[in-house]
């Protein structure tokens, strides 16, 4: 029988040789070596665009301004800036921690009517120019490094190198085609835009001379869960006005927010908040990022601004662009006393935190991850929001309701506005004495001579019923505003105060001191506290819990029973508390407290209420951080009650029988 052969099955090895893993690793290694070469070409590439584009944006920048002339001939003054000011030059700019080199070539070019064409030679007889063809070369050396986030970069500059642009200039050519074009004084020239000034009473314009004014807009609050005020909103405008009407010059976006946040230690240099942003005279600066005390937002339902507020809102840590002789430039609130910081241990340096316990009081924050209370001042800088430091209000008026209606109400109370400002800015001087014993603003009735606004004294009562027979009137009060003025601040306002040009000054297209004083006039009717005495006869004034968009309604004075003066109070904080409509976050509070009397005298046929004997007060507080007891409102059978910043007073009449407290508006949402 014949036999078959039948092929060996071939066998599946056991493993993997030492060559096939060495040959393994071997192509594994050139796989991240391709990679690490794509990365380092992408950040070289990334990092020559970037330097790049700011070569061009420097060549543009020369050339829009050499664009931008005013006059023909150059000005002996040395003010405008001219055609013939446009020649060859070489100077040095820096721009993100690089150097670039800007070489300027400029060719001129007259017209030959007889041959139509342009030539570079002069005529015989000297005349202008008809163009200039100028020429930017912008270079660099060593290129910066690449940028990976806010603490790591490349080592090993990535190359120089340069770009050049070419622009004929026409000797007709007017300022106002220029893209971004500059004067003489080194200012900066825009389009005329536009602008309609508010109205009053509620929107006053504070004259700061040279035809140049500034106005509030009114404060606009938007309420977060469980009626917590989060945000408040509103802006400051310079204008100028002639007969032609209003040049918008300058805008300031404010914003006020409570946050609840989490204290954090930094770990690293790379953790922690960035110093305040601050007025600077020509535009706010923000502050570096240091490696200091920090927080985080502990709630999702709260202004979107509280992680940045959380996280920036501290002091302590230390920077390269701190000033050791002006401190009040790193820190959030420059005229806290010393027992408000933190000395020890690893939040030292920082200004101290507060939460609430179980019973309302407050609790100083001292490990990591407390729960505390935060409320901060924001700014838009370069379209984003930083935060400023607090706001601090110094001064507080309250009116009664036919005034500021006309224009020469408004011209009296701009003008003690600005006379204040200026004895305030002159109490200032020049030494650092100022963090640690700032001036007060001086009150209408110190003044010299005296100003005495209506209804501001016994003497001079508002009334109601009103001239027009009306029996309520709504009052207003209006709070003036003073931010920090760094000492590089108040070496320009000394400057120009001291009839320097804005050239001499540093100031650009600045004719005023008041133009760059950073002080505002808000209007506080719909925030602050307006309470009466005796409470609610012969007046009742309305203290509504704060709602969106100013839908509650607050000093609105009503004529309720008999005849007889009430005196109205209005009270609300100097900080940001104060448009925050929050609640104490610390001990401080009430020291802060800004305060106005306004004096009433109210007539009824109507017989008057029973004599009032027992007074009851005290405080509402909230043992949840974050939740507003300022928004509680408190009634009594049988009793007149007012409700305060902080708490609520009572009067109980003779001969009421059982009187009840009643407490609402306390939890809203489950109402």
């Amino acid at each position: 029988m014949a036999m078959k052969n039948r092929a060996k099955p071939l066998q599946s090895p056991a493993g993997m040789t030492l060559l096939e893993v060495l040959i393994g690793i071997i192509i594994f290694a050139f796989g991240i070596l391709a990679i690490v070469q794509l990365q380092s070409g992408m950040a070289r590439s990334a990092s020559d665009a970037n330097t790049r584009t700011v070569a061009v944006n420097i060549a543009e920048e020369t050339i829009e301004l050499k664009r931008g002339f005013s006059r023909i001939t150059k000005d002996p003054d040395g003010i405008e800036y001219s055609y013939a000011d446009i020649e060859p030059g070489q100077y040095t700019v820096a721009r993100g921690g690089q150097n670039y080199n800007v070489a300027i070539t400029v060719t001129p070019y007259w017209y030959q009517k007889n041959s139509m064409t342009f030539t570079t030679t002069e005529p015989a007889v000297a005349a202008v120019s008809d163009f200039k063809l100028m020429t930017v070369n912008v270079n660099w050396g060593a290129g910066p490094e690449f940028v990976i986030d806010e603490t790591t970069s490349t080592s090993g500059r990535l190359g120089s190198g340069n770009v050049v642009l070419s622009e004929i200039i026409s000797s007709v050519t007017s300022a106002a085609d220029a893209k971004s074009a500059t004067g003489g004084t080194g200012g900066i020239y825009l389009p005329s835009i536009n602008y309609n000034p508010g109205s009053n009473p509620e929107i006053i314009s504070i004259s700061l001379g040279e035809n140049k004014f500034k106005e509030s807009t009114k404060p606009v609050p938007k309420v977060i869960r469980a009626d917590e005020l989060a945000e408040t909103t509103f802006d400051v405008v310079t204008y100028s006005q002639n007969n032609e009407g209003a040049t918008f010059l300058r805008r300031e976006e404010f914003q006020a927010v409570a946050c609840t946040c989490a204290l954090q230690i930094p770990s690293t240099n790379t953790q922690g908040g960035y110093r305040p942003t601050i007025w600077e005279g020509m535009e706010y600066t923000q502050g570096e990022f240091v490696s200091k005390p920090y927080g985080t937002s502990s709630s999702n339902i709260q202004s979107k601004l509280c992680d940045i507020c959380c996280r920036d809102h501290h002091d302590g840590g230390t920077g390269l662009d701190d000033e050791a002789g002006d401190p009040g430039r790193s820190r959030y609130s420059p005229f806290r006393p010393p027992e408000d910081y933190v000395t020890t241990g690893s939040f030292a340096g920082d200004h101290k935190h507060y939460s609430r316990n179980t019973s309302g009081g407050l609790t100083l924050a001292t490990t990591q991850g407390s729960g505390y209370m935060e409320s901060c001042r924001m700014v838009r800088k370069d379209g984003f929001w930083k935060v400023a430091q607090d706001l601090r209000q110094e001064g507080l008026n309250v009116f009664p309701e036919n005034f500021l209606d006309s224009t020469s109400e408004v011209a009296i109370y701009s003008e003690y506005i600005t006379d204040a400002i200026e004895l305030y800015r002159s109490a200032v001087g020049d030494t650092n004495v100022y963090e640690t014993a700032p001036p007060l603003l001086t009150q209408p009735e110190n003044m010299i001579p005296a100003v005495i606004f209506p209804a501001s004294t016994v003497s001079s009562p508002t009334y109601l019923p009103t001239v027009l027979g009306n029996t309520s009137q709504q009052l207003r009060s209006r709070g003036i505003y003073v931010d920090y003025m760094s000492d590089r601040l108040r070496v320009i306002l000394d400057c120009l105060e001291a009839g320097g040009t804005s050239t001499e000054c540093e100031a650009p297209n600045i004719t005023t001191p008041l133009e760059i004083m950073p002080f505002y006039d808000v209007q506080l009717t719909w925030l602050s506290r307006l309470n009466e005495t005796p409470l609610n006869n012969p007046a009742d004034v309305t203290n509504q819990a704060i709602a969106s968009n100013n839908t509650h309604t607050r000093g609105n004075a009503l004529r309720t029973l008999g005849t007889g003066n009430t005196t109205v109070n209005a009270a609300v904080h100097a900080g940001n508390l104060g448009l925050t409509a929050t609640d104490p976050i610390d001990p401080n509070y009430n020291t802060a407290l800004r305060s106005k009397n306004l004096y009433m005298q109210v007539s009824n046929t109507s017989a008057p209420p029973a004599v009032n004997e027992y007074l009851i007060s005290g405080t509402i507080s909230s043992s949840i951080s974050g939740f507003k007891a300022t928004d509680v409102e408190i009634s009594y059978t049988g009793a007149q009650c007012n409700r305060t910043n902080t708490g609520y007073v009572c009067v109980v009449e003779i001969g009421a029988g059982n009187p009840r407290i009643t407490v609402s508006n306390y939890f809203k949402n489950n109402a």
